[in-house]
């Protein structure tokens, strides 16, 4: 179907489409745990940072929630990931690649690989973004290391 640019499988799925859809597989599977473990741990630290709603340590409370937010959408963002993944991973098993299965619909066909193409580079983009916004809650953490230590008296 050379008009569509989908080439038949005759033989079925080939190893190579097969090993892609595993490792997008596996790869959704870690993204949600991750999602859900980092949602765990930033319910437990929100409530830990609003402690420092009170007069003395407030200064410290800014940069506390910046970093927590950023984990905080991490988490979500990587969630995101996991569904792009997974709707990717669907529209492959919808696509029925054997000669029959093109010639009955060569549009659908040509659409099931380019959006699953299109979600996976999604996920992509979204996982390279999410990466860059870590590294700027380090200084932000720091700073509320120290502003906490300004307030709290040694023991």
């Amino acid at each position: 179907m050379a008009a569509t640019g989908v080439l038949f499988m005759a033989g079925g799925e080939p190893a190579e489409l097969a090993a892609m859809n595993r490792r997008f597989e596996a790869t959704a599977e870690e993204r949600e745990r991750l999602s859900g473990r980092l949602a765990g741990h930033m319910a437990a630290e929100w409530q830990r940072l609003d402690a420092l709603i009170a007069p003395a340590p407030a200064d410290a409370a800014r940069p506390g929630y910046a970093a927590l937010a950023r984990t905080a959408a991490a988490g979500n963002v990587y969630g995101v990931v996991a569904h792009l993944l997974t709707t990717a991973l669907d529209a492959m098993r919808n696509l029925d690649p054997t000669p029959s299965g093109i010639r009955a619909d060569p549009a659908g066909a040509a659409a099931l690989p380019r959006i699953a193409s299109w979600l996976v580079d999604r996920a992509a983009a979204m996982t390279a973004e999410r990466a860059g916004s870590f590294s700027r809650s380090d200084p932000d953490r720091t700073v509320f290391i120290t502003a906490l230590e300004g307030v709290v008296a040694p023991t």
